[in-house]
């Protein structure tokens, strides 16, 4: 006399673990579309996804580089920097949260103000979404740069140099030539210092006009360069056009009165001789020499922009203009800036193709 009452028990069991399965592998689902979106770009097509793939190997790349020489590097990692890259892990999970619970909250409300808001959260989310890669991508080429610079190899100026003598390109000569006016040093080291200020502006653009697919390539050839950068500078290690020339005060004068020139070189020394052991995100600096990395940022920013005609003109002539700061402002032989202009054209060739 049981059995129907427990056929029908065992029945409602039955269906009760097939909805906690069906549940279970609804979240998942979920939580694979959300990963999807944040990291690969997924609502923006394959396109956008391939490029993200691209970017996520590079940050890998570079992250594996980085655990496997530190500990030979004479270097170590500052246990201050878990603290800044947990609040950063921590930032980037909040802020996904709560544009997604503002977003859910707003969907259904077809009020003007709660449709300005969503199309907010979007940009908002975009942006987010941006961020989070090219911040791993920078800590993790940051550091790897470190660990090369670190390893003291011989360094390759002469060559560097050399090369330049065999283009018909002088640098002490070029230095004097645009010391000599105010007005080109005003302009060359304005230009030089925009150089972060007109990538922030091209990557906002984009994201004001949720261009996720460009905004995917441009992350990806920012990847492949920096991998690129590393490589190069790992093989030809060199300390720069004015350590190796060591120029007279009098050439350089009225670029030092702006007190930004060839930042980097105490880092840079200071990381070769050992005197620099840690690590430490708080005080990090850009110590590349060869390639420019500057050359670098203005080439793909002029490629990110390269169909808003409106916005392409003046990034041009602001980039190229900087692009031409960088030997007598960052202290760069001429050689780096072909090598940096390169290796990034052949990075978006490849990206894009």
């Amino acid at each position: 006399m049981w059995g129907p009452h427990v056929s029908s028990i065992s029945g409602i069991e039955k269906r009760g673990a097939d909805s906690s399965v069906r549940g279970l592998t609804l979240d998942r689902v979920r939580l694979r579309n959300v990963a999807a979106r944040w990291l690969l770009f997924s609502d923006y097509g394959a396109v956008a996804q391939r490029h993200m793939a691209i970017v996520w190997s590079c940050v890998l790349l570079c992250v594996a580089a980085d655990v496997i020489w530190l500990p030979g590097s004479g270097l170590s990692f500052a246990p201050s920097n878990w603290t800044v890259l947990l609040q950063g892990f921590v930032s980037c999970l909040l802020a996904g949260a709560f544009i997604a619970f503002a977003s859910h909250r707003l969907s259904t409300d077809a009020r003007r103000p709660a449709v300005l808001l969503r199309k907010a959260l979007l940009l908002t989310d975009l942006l987010w979404r941006t961020v989070l890669p090219i911040g791993a991508l920078l800590v993790a080429g940051v550091m790897l740069s470190y660990v090369i610079t670190a390893a003291n190899q011989p360094l390759r100026d002469n060559l560097l140099a050399n090369a330049d003598h065999l283009l018909g390109f002088d640098w002490p000569s070029f230095l004097k030539a645009t010391n000599s006016s105010p007005i080109i040093v005003t302009l060359l080291t304005t230009a030089y210092q925009s150089t972060g200020l007109v990538t922030e502006l091209v990557l906002v653009w984009l994201v004001f006009q949720r261009r996720g697919e460009r905004l995917a390539e441009l992350i990806a050839v920012l990847s492949l360069s920096t991998v690129a950068l590393c490589i190069t500078m790992w093989l030809l290690p060199a300390a720069g056009a004015f350590s190796y020339f060591r120029p007279a005060p009098q050439l350089f004068d009225r670029f030092a009165a702006y007190g930004e020139m060839w930042t980097f070189g105490l880092t840079f020394a200071m990381l070769r001789d050992g005197s620099l052991a840690a690590f430490d995100l708080s005080t990090i600096d850009g110590i590349v020499s060869f390639p420019s990395f500057h050359t670098m940022l203005g080439v793909m920013t002029i490629n990110a922009a390269r169909d808003t005609r409106w916005l392409l003109l003046p990034v041009l002539v602001v980039n190229a203009t900087m692009i031409l700061a960088t030997m007598p402002v960052g202290g760069h032989h001429l050689t780096d800036v072909l090598a940096g202009a390169g290796l990034t054209i052949g990075a978006a060739l490849l990206v894009r193709r």
